[in-house]
């Protein structure tokens, strides 16, 4: 019987609780020539939780207010001598912690702000990379993504990838060229024209039709191997109405949301 009870007593507490469930950059780096940084917390009902960041090097400066109960938004300062490491950002409420997320702060790879970009002097290969090869059939059609392979469907999915792109990387350097500028490889998981890779829905992640962040990283090592550059295709100033800010915005104005869904 006392385990009966105890369940019980759990259960409000359990069902109650909080959780932050997207960090967004999800995580920075030490070094940087700016210290400051701005995070932004998404989590049901987390606004007005007291955050706080248990990293002795890592400053709370302001929490900007959000209309958006589900968003928190920390100005954030970072000292010059801050430990790379991984550490707890914990919010709290008036019986005490309520939420937690393990955040990281990488150690900047040495005279990373040295790296050259591209001038005047390169001659640059254009790629959008859906529509130039097809290097592992096995990524064609991912399950939970809205639109899949349709070679017939000339807005369709054709089946292009980053390991299409790893397979001809002497063929573009045969050909003359000296770097390598690649349309948006992010995620775009919108239900149709989507291929062109300018409708992302979520910044951080190389869309799974592509390949992964790690076969990303790979392309760039190996096209530098054969003195090429890549250049990253990403957009600031828009995103796909998949996006998950687009389905609980942190303002209905900022997006002119008019409490309605968007339909495609």
């Amino acid at each position: 019987m006392r385990y009966i009870l105890f369940f019980i007593f759990l259960l409000p507490s359990i069902c109650n609780a909080q959780h932050i469930q997207r960090v967004e950059p999800p995580h920075w780096y030490t070094g940087m020539a700016n210290n400051k940084l701005q995070l932004m917390l998404y989590g049901q009902n987390i606004g007005k939780l007291l955050p706080q960041v248990m990293h002795d090097g890592i400053k709370v400066k302001d929490i900007l207010d959000v209309p958006n109960q589900n968003y928190m938004i920390l100005d954030l300062e970072i000292s010059p001598d801050a430990e790379a490491k991984s550490f707890d950002i914990l919010l709290r409420g008036r019986k005490g912690i309520v939420a937690r997320h393990r955040y990281e702060l990488k150690e900047r790879r040495k005279n990373s702000n040295q790296r050259a970009t591209f001038s005047s002097k390169d001659a640059i290969y254009l790629i959008t990379p859906d529509r130039f090869a097809n290097g592992n059939t096995e990524n064609d059609e991912i399950k939970g993504m809205k639109e899949g392979l349709d070679r017939s469907n000339e807005g369709g999915r054709h089946g292009g990838d980053i390991q299409g792109i790893i397979d001809n990387l002497d063929y573009i350097k045969e050909m003359g060229f000296t770097a390598i500028w690649i349309n948006p490889l992010t995620e775009n998981d919108q239900s149709k024209w989507s291929y062109h890779g300018y409708a992302t829905t979520d910044y951080y992640q190389i869309d799974r039709r592509y390949g992964s962040n790690e076969d990303y990283l790979k392309l760039a090592k190996l096209a530098k191997e054969k003195g090429l550059g890549i250049i990253m295709d990403q957009i600031a100033n828009h995103c796909g109405h998949q996006h998950w800010w687009m389905k609980d915005p942190p303002t209905k104005d900022w997006f002119n949301y008019q409490g309605k869904e968007y339909v495609e």
